[in-house]
């Protein structure tokens, strides 16, 4: 009877230690409203202003009628990746939601080793993307200071330093003052609307303006002889645009009534800048100068700016309303980030440690501060002769890795939707989710093909595309950690965590 006595407290205790380390790893507070993920969501893309920031690789694959009907493909098939995801997070939203969404619809064989590859492909889309994202923004405010001051020199240390006074800036929010961040996240997405207004206006009237049929200008400035490569390479420009939509789905713990905000959030804000970035890229195209000129120069957006409104102080006013609605970019993409880190070491991908909840403010701070110290050590890369060689080849890693993300999750919601069916969500695409299910996938799988090519050719060390090679490296890590010790060892994702998730919004 002694050892039967002690045998119920021991599991009563180990029970207890359960539920204390679950109530640590899930003790957020949900902050967010509708509308203020909505516009977090919003900024997390700035469709309008990263359609002039990344025009160059469009302009020398396609030119303007590639640069125009591409982003028009690339919208299509993005809305419908969007939808097939906003339909899976109303059932399920939960950080990390990928990979909780391939355990559950997976053919009960091959789950716990696609759920290993989805957590790992995810997360590093999202810290290559965040690295990617914040060197751009720098990137965007050290050209606009150049506007103003021509001797200034960017790049290398210069561009380091301003990348790693960015991070502190996301990660103090972050960790000490969150409770701020939904509402300048609102503030940002009000500030891109008007940004998005005083550059339409001043371009349309100040600017010199082509005429109607440039348009359907075709140029081809990369080397490549066939124009069907040379327009499938130009779309890497807009399908960068939209890389890591989900982000929204990551602060679905920390977002009253998830289950509706979430997919509302992350669809309404790419319809809203889908149609912005429309309006913005026929803009720049009737106000743009020669493309040959565009070409020439060391930052073709800033070009374009100086040039249309013909007036330094307009074009630096332009560029730093893009860059302070970048740094709202910023923060979401931290943000959403360290939420999957979070998530990921909770679920055993990474550390047990990085999976914990600060109890005083309620944030995954161990998670915050992981994420900050690998983009900062990302972020060296910048220092040195091959300035963006070698971190153009960590942060290519966002691209194909979101998209093997959504090849993994769109197949497997395929097969769910063939066999047993999805469960029915407040947010539904009804009978319309098959065929765009579809669609979504063959759009995923066929852009897949071209992410890895290089942009111009012959290729030589700077000009290399890296995707492929730096993410194919990475997944043997993932596939050789998988056989050495995940297969017989990993757990999957936590489900005492996903409970608790889901009763907090009210899921039965």
């Amino acid at each position: 009877m002694a050892d039967i006595k002690v045998a119920e407290q021991n599991g009563s205790a180990g029970r207890a230690d359960n539920a204390s380390l679950l109530e640590k790893q899930t003790r957020t507070r949900r902050l967010f409203s509708t509308s203020q993920l909505f516009a977090f969501s919003l900024v997390y893309f700035i469709t309008w202003g990263g359609l002039g920031t990344n025009m160059y690789f469009a302009l020398i694959n396609g030119g303007p009628v590639a640069y125009l009907f591409n982003f028009i493909i690339v919208f299509a098939g993005v809305l419908g990746q969007a939808a097939c995801l906003a339909e899976l997070s109303s059932i399920m939203p939960i950080a990390g939601a990928q990979y909780y969404w391939t355990y559950a619809y997976s053919p009960p064989k091959y789950r716990m080793f696609m759920t290993w590859i989805q957590g790992w492909a995810t997360w590093l889309a999202f810290v290559a993307g965040l690295a990617s994202v914040i060197n751009g923004t720098i990137v965007n405010l050290e050209a606009s200071v150049q506007i103003n001051f021509p001797d200034y020199v960017n790049g290398g240390w210069h561009t380091t330093v301003i990348v790693m006074a960015m991070l502190a800036f996301c990660t103090i929010l972050n960790c000490w003052f969150f409770g701020l961040v939904p509402w300048i996240e609102l503030g940002s997405g009000i500030l891109n609307v008007v940004f998005f207004l005083i550059t339409l206006v001043s371009l349309w009237v100040m600017a010199p303006r082509n005429p109607a049929s440039f348009i359907l200008t075709r140029t081809n400035y990369s080397g490549w002889d066939n124009d069907f490569v040379s327009w499938n390479v130009g779309m890497l420009t807009q399908i960068w645009l939209f890389i890591s939509f989900e982000c929204v789905i990551h602060m679905g713990e920390e977002t009253k009534n998830a289950r509706r905000a979430v997919p509302q959030a992350m669809f309404w804000s790419i319809v809203t800048n889908g149609v912005l970035g429309f309006v913005m890229i026929i803009t720049y195209i009737i106000c743009m100068p020669p493309v040959e000129d565009l070409l020439a120069s060391s930052n073709p957006f800033i070009y374009l700016l100086k040039t249309a409104v013909g007036s330094p102080t307009v074009a630096t006013v332009l560029t730093t309303g893009i860059t302070i609605i970048g740094v709202g970019c910023c923060l979401s993409s931290f943000s959403s980030t360290t939420r999957l880190t979070w998530a990921w070491a909770r679920d055993g991908g990474l550390p047990l440690y990085f999976g914990h909840v600060d109890g005083k403010h309620r944030v995954p701070l161990r998670a915050v501060l992981l994420t900050c110290v690998i983009v900062m050590l990302l972020a060296l890369l910048n220092i040195g002769t091959g300035t963006y060689i070698a971190f153009g080849a960590v942060t290519s890693l966002s691209s194909l890795g979101s998209y093997v993300s959504y090849a993994i999750i769109l197949s497997v919601s395929l097969y769910a939707r063939l066999t047993t069916g999805l469960k029915t969500a407040e947010w539904s695409m009804g009978r319309l989710g098959l065929p765009v299910n579809i669609f979504a996938l063959v759009y995923t799988l066929y852009c897949m093909i071209w992410l890895p090519f290089p942009v111009t050719v012959p290729v030589t060390a700077a000009t290399m595309n890296y995707c492929g090679p730096v993410f194919v490296a990475f997944m043997v890590g993932a596939i050789g950690s998988w056989f050495a010790w995940a297969k017989h060892n990993w757990s999957g994702p936590n489900q005492g965590v996903a409970e608790i998730v889901m009763k907090s919004t009210g899921a039965n």
